[in-house]
């Protein structure tokens, strides 16, 4: 007499198999948070990487860097670490306690001033302090450092996904808008007192192969500072309502050194330094995009 196989033994090694393959499909697809889910690495810290990246080479800088998303392949959405400073003093029942605010945020002088990044991006991508004579709303140079990098005390390291959707307006074009950007309200520092947390800086590093083309414009306040290949294409320093820039690569291909058919990245600083609005507006016509984070 031929042994058949037990039937409800066989349907459960064949649920146990699609168990398995189902986990395995859910690691593997599983990338950075959706919008609105922060992962903090606590103060002065880098939290985790999102989609789970691999480590490139480190930067001369001392910085490393780490993609996201699929291995470095084209996305819907960029990478964005998010800084959180206090605007104002703490008092000992604060998050972190009793401390001073930082001088750069709710600065006594506020208006928009251009030449607060120098011209070229530093070697550790993060930008650096113009030094120009006249700037009224940065402290110094050590101050402005603080803005993009992790610094124990003084400011909190999160990270965001901003997805990109197509531009109704525009054939091609991707956008991420956001008319009232405060994606770490009650976290961190916390709100210290204020409808929003309203004391951050934001970080955003780009791929992009160059076409032909391709156009970048950005929407915001306060400060939005834009580097294409190392060299700044848009500067709206200081404090101030929402202003736009705008980079045609095709026309400032001579500017920014770049030619066709060649991978270059182009880096992005924002900084909310004051109530009550925040801005932030990102329009692209690139035919792939990829993200990854710094880590400094």
């Amino acid at each position: 007499m031929t042994n058949l196989p037990n039937p409800s033994r066989l349907n459960f090694t064949r649920l146990l198999v699609l168990a398995i393959g189902a986990a395995f499909t859910a690691l593997a697809c599983t990338g950075p948070e959706p919008l609105g889910g922060v992962q903090a690495g606590g103060s002065g810290s880098h939290g985790p990487n999102p989609g789970g990246g691999i480590n490139l080479n480190p930067g001369s800088g001392g910085g490393s860097i780490a993609t996201g998303g699929a291995g470095g392949d084209c996305q819907n959405q960029v990478i964005a670490v998010i800084r959180d400073f206090r605007g104002w003093d703490s008092q000992a029942s604060d998050p972190g306690g009793a401390a001073t605010k930082h001088p750069d945020f709710e600065p006594a002088v506020k208006t928009a001033e251009k030449g607060i990044a120098a011209a070229a991006l530093g070697s550790d991508q993060k930008p650096v302090f113009g030094n120009t004579a006249g700037i009224q709303t940065v402290t110094s140079a050590d101050t402005f450092s603080q803005w993009y990098r992790d610094t124990d005390g003084v400011n909190m390291h999160f990270e965001i996904n901003l997805p990109l959707t197509p531009d109704p307006l525009v054939v091609g074009g991707m956008v991420f808008d956001n008319e009232a950007f405060f994606p770490i309200d009650n976290q961190g520092w916390g709100n210290q007192g204020q409808t929003h947390n309203y004391s951050f800086t934001t970080e955003i590093h780009t791929q992009f192969v160059y076409k032909g083309g391709e156009k970048f414009t950005f929407k915001g306040d306060d400060d939005v500072f834009v580097f294409v290949n190392n060299q700044l294409a848009v500067d709206l320093g200081g404090i101030h309502n929402a202003e736009t820039g705008t980079i045609d690569f095709d026309g400032q291909a001579a500017q920014f050194g770049i030619t066709k058919g060649q991978t270059y990245n182009m880096d992005i600083f924002h900084a909310e330094r004051h109530v009550t609005e925040s801005h932030f507006r990102m329009e692209t016509k690139f035919e792939c995009l990829t993200s990854y984070v710094v880590v400094q």
